[in-house]
């Protein structure tokens, strides 16, 4: 598998793992909240986590995409 067929299969819970990721802390100590509207900007931002952030990279190795 390739990372693009893997970006198109798992778009939505990449998102949700980048964002996450993101908006982890509020500045205070605690959990913060993705606020409405945020959104990861394009495929190549997802291929990039995936090469950067080691659960998404092995979550895709897992899944066969050769990296």
């Amino acid at each position: 598998m390739t990372i693009r067929e893997f970006i198109r299969q798992h778009r939505k819970e990449l998102d949700q793992a980048i964002l996450g990721a993101i908006y982890r802390y509020d500045g205070n100590g605690g959990k913060g909240t993705i606020p409405d509207g945020a959104r990861v900007s394009n495929d190549e931002e997802r291929r990039q986590w995936i090469l950067n952030d080691e659960g998404l990279y092995r979550w895709a190795r897992s899944e066969g995409v050769r990296i």
